[in-house]
């Protein structure tokens, strides 16, 4: 059986990383071997590449690139590979960047961002996308500009639906029994449920 790969999108401080901890944990209960790719950020930081507001082209390519790697490596030894921040992610927040700040982009770019970001999205088996809820705290050292994250939020959900890409909605009143179904469906697709 092929690796099974969980993207779980959206924008920051939305819970992504605190579920796919909580689903690789509920797996590995079961005796699943899970990888987890985290989010490229705090790399990106150290290595001075524009992120958030500042994203580009480059730096787009770079968190997909870093992505891609990951995901690639991860397959070799786990059955299933949790994407914090699967390729669609990387484009919403360059969509939504570009937006930010008025910034105009070439033609060529915004097609081979697009046409990546679709050759690879039907290697996920299932994606989730948070949906921003302001009343929900930020964590700590977190951008707090909320007009941005509200951008990367309606981005995301455009490219999602504009490319009719098949996912579900993880909002805080659904993650729990999202947890138990998305555990449930890949204990099934490994044949151990």
């Amino acid at each position: 059986m092929s690796t099974l790969v969980i993207g779980v999108a959206g924008t920051h401080s939305t819970g992504k990383s605190t579920f796919c901890n909580d689903l690789k944990n509920m797996l590995e209960l079961k005796g699943v071997r899970v990888a987890t790719i985290p989010s490229f950020g705090t790399l990106a930081v150290q290595q001075g590449i524009p992120l958030l507001t500042q994203h580009t082209y480059d730096s787009t390519m770079w968190f997909i690139d870093r992505t891609l790697e990951a995901e690639q490596a991860a397959r070799v030894n786990a059955e299933v590979v949790l994407v914090d921040r699967p390729v669609i992610d990387a484009v919403a927040y360059w969509n939504a960047a570009v937006e930010y700040r008025g910034a105009s982009v070439a033609l060529h770019e915004v097609e081979a961002i697009g046409a990546l970001m679709l050759k690879h999205c039907p290697n996920y088996t299932t994606v989730l996308a948070t949906r921003l809820d302001l009343t929900v705290p930020l964590g700590p050292g977190r951008d707090t500009d909320a007009r941005f994250r509200a951008s990367v939020d309606v981005h995301l959900h455009q490219l999602l639906d504009l490319h009719a890409i098949n996912h579900q909605v993880l909002s805080p009143k659904m993650r729990d029994g999202l947890l138990v179904q998305v555990s449930a469906d890949v204990l099934q697709r490994m044949g151990l449920s």
